[in-house]
């Protein structure tokens, strides 16, 4: 049964994918010439995580309400699912490591869904980034960032890196935040294990894993209302903390 179905939501999630991408590429000229291109951009990744949770068996509790208009969102870090998680929950960009955008076909969409790369290894190139940040802030993009830097098994919550919230420091831009779970049924590996996607795990087996999965449930808790600070060091710590708080231990108890 497992095999059956993780063969049938990858022929799902191919159609689903080539689709959405049809329907961006064919409207994307006509959104570039009346300047609505990021919004139409995030609208199409917005359906198409909703789709993908719907393929995928992925449940998603919310608390809180959603940012609307243009800001800055942070989570916590647990998997590549996050993507789809919070997609689904409002129409918005990525700001993801670089690594991504070497990612067969995965890098691809990224880049033309609008994701912004961190050079982790190049610091140089962190103030040029920061100013793409703050320009697409400026626009009235919504972006979410995950200041934590890596994903984790979600025992804890890494320091956030206060480098990227800069640009919101500089705007005035209060920033918004979540804290995400997951939950796997009883009988199937802790999310963890199944979803968290952390050390050495390899991308291809863990994917396949959770692919089988015969659901997932997923929580995202937003807070309730978004925090300012005088300085980026400061707006960090309050951000983390404020996630610390709202964060629910992973669990195999599906509800």
């Amino acid at each position: 049964m497992r095999s059956v179905r993780l063969s049938l939501r990858l022929l799902a999630l191919a159609a689903w994918t080539v689709a959405l991408f049809l329907a961006w590429a064919l409207f994307a000229p006509a959104a570039l010439l009346v300047a609505r291109l990021p919004r139409w951009r995030a609208r199409i990744q917005h359906l198409w995580s909703r789709g993908v949770c719907r393929i995928l068996g992925v449940e998603v509790a919310v608390e809180g309400c959603a940012p609307r208009g243009a800001g800055l969102l942070v989570t916590n870090h647990l998997s590549y699912l996050d993507v789809v998680v919070l997609g689904a929950q409002l129409p918005c960009a990525f700001v993801a490591k670089s690594e991504v955008a070497r990612w067969p076909v995965l890098g691809f969409l990224a880049r033309a869904m609008g994701t912004l790369f961190v050079p982790r290894e190049e610091r140089r190139a962190l103030p040029e980034l920061g100013e793409r940040l703050r320009a697409r802030l400026a626009r009235g993009e919504t972006l979410v960032l995950f200041p934590e830097g890596t994903s984790t098994a979600g025992s804890a919550v890494l320091p956030f890196r206060p480098a990227l919230l800069a640009p919101a420091i500089a705007l005035g831009t209060p920033v918004s935040y979540a804290a995400l779970g997951y939950t796997t049924p009883p009988g199937e590996r802790p999310a963890s294990e199944a979803v968290c996607w952390w050390g050495d795990m390899t991308f291809v087996s863990h994917a396949l894993a959770l692919l089988g999965l015969p659901r997932i449930q997923a929580s995202v808790r937003f807070g309730p209302e978004p925090l300012v600070a005088p300085d980026r060091k400061t707006l960090a710590v309050r951000l983390r903390s404020a996630v610390v708080e709202r964060l629910q231990p992973l669990s195999h108890r599906y509800v």
